[in-house]
């Protein structure tokens, strides 16, 4: 990897506050100037996109989420391309929220009785306010402190890519490093609303943990489902090795990221594969996977699709 790319996996894996994401956003426009972008931050509300490229001649739109999570007590498991994996998965997370909630009903029962706040209060009173502070929890928690998978992994995979590719076909791609995918997916949607126009028949290809897993999967959007020329494009560019298996997403897919704002898109990331093909450790200390032979495989993978562009014209 480049000498960028480290420096984030080493010193700013952490972009959660106002503050920390400004010292982000500072060093990567500042960094890649130096290889010949002008990256530019866009304010629209509280989120602030970065865009490196030219979005006006661009066929292509790369993208990912640059924002932190809060740290959890237990993973986000995503099975994203099996129904009945989907719907146990949704069950385990909210197994581990109602026993996360029932120990917080203990504690908040005895401080309330102690504190005199309430003399009988009762259970649903104690579980709503158990309820509210893990949401507001999750929303703006603690940063976790390890994301190498989540997201980390998506936006070295832009920044390999838009260095690598070279010069003459820098106006082919525009690379969007995108603000509170965290939140609901606000920064994105706040850039599809403002340049509607610039990517409503553009092919978008979202980055989203893409360093764990030697299952690399491409989702497409309803769209082009069934549009086998790109899915034929895709699966050229982006080479299986003897390691690693790039898929295309044909049946049941759901992956929640940000290309769920968009027409044509792909949502990209690596799976493991047990019973079922999954996504694990995010949002936890645990996430410090980060192989770089994916991101190697997927920023090369750019590179070539690039070159083809001209298909998805």
């Amino acid at each position: 990897m480049n000498e960028i790319s480290r420096k984030i996996l080493n010193h700013y894996q952490i972009r959660k506050t106002k503050k920390q994401k400004e010292e982000f956003r500072k060093f990567l426009v500042d960094e890649l100037k130096q290889y010949g972008y002008c990256p530019i931050v866009q304010n629209k509300g509280i989120n602030n996109n970065i865009v490196i490229g030219n979005m006006d001649t661009a066929r292509i739109f790369c993208t990912a989420h640059y924002d932190t999570q809060a740290v959890l007590p237990f993973p986000n498991l995503i099975v994203p391309n099996n129904l009945f994996g989907l719907i146990l998965s949704q069950f385990a997370i909210i197994i581990c929220v109602l026993i996360l909630i029932f120990f917080m009903n203990i504690v908040l029962i005895k401080l309330f009785v102690w504190t005199g706040l309430f003399k009988n209060i009762e259970l649903n009173i104690a579980s709503t306010i158990s309820w509210l502070i893990i949401m507001i929890w999750m929303l703006f928690g603690k940063a976790n402190k390890h994301t190498a998978n989540d997201n980390t992994s998506g936006g070295i995979t832009i920044i390999e890519s838009a260095i690598k590719l070279p010069k003459d076909l820098r106006d082919e791609v525009c690379f969007v490093l995108f603000d509170n995918e965290e939140l609901g997916l606000l920064g994105s949607a706040a850039f599809a609303k403002e340049y509607k126009e610039w990517i409503k028949n553009k092919l978008v290809i979202n980055f989203d943990c893409v360093s764990d897993g030697n299952d690399i999967f491409f989702f497409p959007t309803k769209q082009i489902k069934n549009d086998y020329s790109k899915h034929e494009s895709i699966i050229n560019a982006f080479a299986s090795s003897n390691y690693k298996r790039v898929h295309i997403n044909k049946g049941f897919g759901f992956y929640p990221s940000d290309n769920f704002n968009f027409k044509y898109a792909y949502g990209v990331c690596s799976l493991k594969k047990g019973w079922f093909y999954y996504l694990d450790r995010i949002h936890t200390s645990r996430d410090i996977i980060f192989n770089e032979e994916n991101i190697e495989l997927l920023s090369d993978g750019v590179c070539k699709l690039v070159k083809t562009t001209h298909t998805f014209g």
